[in-house]
């Protein structure tokens, strides 16, 4: 899987230095053999819902083709988003496409953390983090992090990722496991979900720097599947809800692959919800658009650019990308020690600067919905310092406003 990765990366590499008339490139799909995804069409009941899931364990049991296949392994329900996830063996596939209830069926694929380098223990840090200088200031170059002192305070990171380590000295106890949707342990065994948090919400490394950090893991390694990763969205949108935190939380997703209607669809649903989703672009140097989650029609997608503000070679690019953000070595907490940290890069790395600062203009400014706090986000930007772009990609770096 790594390899494709990487192949993925050096075709993004013949690429223009301006990219120019960028190459289409195509997303591999890795497609998981007998899983599917049924999706349901909008407006079924809740009752109805639950029936037509019920249908569907039945159908199994009694397939005479089943042999090994689990039948139905996850269910969700987020807004108007009705879909359920399973193996099955042709026959019962067969019945599920024929019911009038389904909208469609997909095959689930297995998809990826955005990160790309490999990870150097640093010690010792002077001034903050130039990522940090990028989000308060209009000029690269700046190693000053100017920001007001609420600094996300009252506010919910859900980071849907690989875990985190909660006891890293940076959270400062405000960190916490929400809920673990692939099961086998709780940790944060790849360092991946603690650097994300990190950048949200640490105390030296983060935008939002008093942000409460909920951890949903997705991953056990580096690769997870669509069906996983639903599930760990339909638990934060109902915890979310449930606790009544729709306008101080934000969900973060450094991860993806192939694109998928139903994972797109439960991104939206969240929006509908008044949840904020800040999403990765994708590191495969091609449009963001063939890619999921960051297609997703209310998704805030996030490309990465490098500390001389140019677009990281790796970043995906194109109509769907929202805005950029630093993405290349940037340093932030890690697994391992409780004051570890690294330097790594990807869009999975850009994509928690946004979400920290969604975070910390919600609790400035009072933003309470995911329409107000995107449109506010992108009202911020600093436009027109990135050169050689392709023409259909938005040009525009976060910034938090405060006059830097």
């Amino acid at each position: 899987m790594a390899s494709l990765r990487r192949l993925a990366l050096f075709f993004g590499a013949l690429l223009p230095a301006a990219f120019a008339a960028p190459t289409a490139v195509q997303q591999k799909r890795e497609v998981i053999p007998n899983k599917y995804i049924v999706t349901l069409k909008q407006g079924i009941t809740t009752e109805d819902f639950k029936s037509h899931v019920n249908w569907a364990r039945d159908v199994h049991a009694h397939s005479l083709n089943k042999r090994d296949t689990a039948g139905v392994s996850h269910e969700y329900q987020i807004h108007t988003f009705n879909a359920y996830a399973g193996e099955f063996d042709e026959e019962t596939l067969k019945q599920i496409k024929s019911n009038p209830d389904v909208s469609e069926i997909e095959e689930d694929q297995v998809y990826h953390l955005f990160d790309e380098h490999s990870a150097q223990v640093l010690t010792n840090q002077s001034g903050s983090p130039w990522g940090l200088g990028t989000v308060s200031h209009n000029t690269p170059g700046s190693t000053s992090y100017v920001y007001d002192s609420s600094a996300g305070n009252g506010t919910y990171a859900y980071i849907i990722d690989s875990g985190v380590l909660d006891t890293h000295n940076e959270f400062g106890g405000r960190a916490s496991l929400g809920y673990n949707a692939v099961g086998g342990p709780n940790a944060d065994s790849i360092g991946h979900g603690t650097h994300v948090a990190g950048t949200v919400g640490g105390s030296t490394y983060g935008v939002a720097k008093q942000a409460t950090i909920i951890a949903v893991k997705v991953f056990q390694g580096t690769s997870s599947s669509i069906s996983i990763i639903l599930a760990g969205i339909a638990w934060a949108v109902g915890d979310i809800t449930g606790m009544g935190r729709a306008d101080v939380s934000a969900i973060s997703m450094s991860l993806g692959g192939g694109y998928s209607t139903a994972l797109n669809s439960a991104v939206d649903a969240a929006y509908d919800s008044g949840i904020v989703c800040v999403v990765a672009a994708g590191n495969d140097a091609m449009d963001a658009a063939d890619t999921s989650p960051a297609s997703a029609a209310n998704a805030l997608t996030i490309g990465a650019i490098d500390k001389n503000w140019n677009i990281a070679d790796y970043s995906n690019y194109g109509a769907v990308v929202d805005l950029f953000a630093p993405g290349t070595d940037v340093l932030s907490t890690w697994i391992g020690f409780n004051d570890d940290a690294v330097a790594i890069s990807g869009t999975s790395m850009a994509t928690p600067h946004v979400t920290g600062l969604a975070l910390y203009l919600k609790a400035l400014e009072g933003l309470t919905t995911p329409d107000s706090t995107i449109s506010r986000i992108k009202e911020l930007c600093t436009t027109d310092m990135l050169t050689g772009i392709p023409d259909d990609t938005v040009n525009a770096v976060l910034y938090n406003g405060n006059g830097a």
